[in-house]
C-alpha cells in the first residue's frame, strides 16, 4: 500500500473487518485497569486544614482597625502563593518527619516510609516521601490556604494537617517578619477512602486499549501483503485481470459463497 492514498471509508472498513480484535483488546484493557485499581492500588485517606493568613495585626484594638482591610486583604491574597513556597520547604517536612516519629513508632512509619539514618544516628523520613502526601493552594484566590495531606493511613493524614496548622505561623511569621496564621477548620480523621479512582483508571485502561486495538488493526493491514482482489494485482503489478475464476471449494470448506480472484 506504499504511496497510496486511504480514505476515511477504507479505515472504517478495516476496523470492522477487525472489530472481534478491538473489542476483546478493549474489554481486556479495561478490566486490567479496574482490577489493578481495585486488589494491587493500596486504598488513600485524605483530611485537609484550612489556614487563614493575613498581613494584618491578629487582635486589632479601634485604634488599629485600619490595618486589617480592603487593603490586606488584597495584600494577603497577592501574597498567597509567597506563603505556598515557605511552607514547602525542607525544614517544614523536616519538622513534619521529627514529629511522626515522636508520635508513632519507627517499626509502624516502616510499613508506609523509608527511614532514613543521618551521621548523629538519628533515624528521620526523607524530605521527599513527606512532600508529595500535601497539597497547598489558595481557596478561591483568596487569603486563605487549604492544605490537603493523602496518605494510607487515616491518623497519618489527619496528624500531619495538625502539624502543619503548628508549624506555619512560626514559620511564616519569622519569614515575613508580619502578619499572623491561624487555622480555619481543624483536621478530621477520614473514614472513609478517597483514593484510588477506579473509574478513572478503568476509563485510562479502556482508552489505552482500544487505541493500542485499532492500532494493531491498521498496521496489520498497511503491512499485509497478500493479494485479496484483482484490483490488488492491478495496483501493484501495474496489470489488469482477464478473468475471474470463482473458488467452487470455498463453501464445501465452510467459507462464503463469494468468488476468489486470481
Amino acid at each position: 500500500m506504499e504511496g497510496k492514498e486511504i480514505s476515511i471509508q477504507e479505515i472504517l472498513g478495516i476496523l470492522l473487518a477487525h472489530i472481534k480484535l478491538i473489542i476483546i483488546v478493549t474489554v481486556v484493557a479495561a478490566v486490567a485497569g479496574y482490577s489493578y485499581a481495585k486488589f494491587v492500588l493500596p486504598l488513600q485517606y485524605t483530611s485537609s486544614i484550612k489556614i487563614y493568613v493575613t498581613n494584618g495585626v491578629k487582635n486589632p484594638t479601634e485604634e488599629d482597625d485600619n490595618l486589617i482591610n480592603g487593603a490586606d486583604i488584597n495584600t494577603a491574597r497577592s501574597l498567597a502563593a509567597t506563603y505556598i513556597v515557605i511552607l514547602d520547604d525542607t525544614s517544614v517536612y523536616e519538622a513534619i518527619s521529627d514529629r511522626l516519629i515522636e508520635d508513632y513508632s519507627v517499626d509502624d512509619l516502616r510499613n508506609y516510609f523509608t527511614i532514613a539514618m543521618d551521621e548523629d544516628g538519628k533515624e528521620y523520613i526523607p524530605s521527599g516521601q513527606i512532600k508529595k502526601l500535601i497539597n497547598i493552594a489558595a481557596v478561591n484566590n483568596t487569603e486563605v490556604l487549604q492544605v490537603t495531606v493523602t496518605t494510607e493511613v487515616p491518623n497519618f493524614s489527619a496528624d500531619i494537617c495538625t502539624y502543619i496548622s503548628e508549624i506555619a505561623p512560626e514559620i511564616i511569621i519569622r519569614t515575613t517578619k508580619a502578619g499572623y496564621v491561624e487555622m480555619v477548620s481543624p483536621p478530621i480523621v477520614p473514614t472513609s477512602p478517597s483514593g484510588p479512582n477506579i473509574m478513572r483508571f478503568t476509563l485510562l485502561a479502556l482508552v489505552a486499549g482500544l487505541a493500542v486495538s485499532i492500532g494493531i488493526a491498521l498496521i496489520a493491514t498497511f503491512f499485509d501483503n497478500t493479494i485479496k482482489s484483482g484490483e490488488d494485482v492491478k495496483e501493484r503489478f501495474g496489470v489488469p485481470v482477464l478473468a475471474e475464476i470463482p473458488d467452487i471449494f470455498m463453501d464445501e470448506n465452510g467459507g462464503s459463497k463469494k468468488y476468489g480472484k486470481y
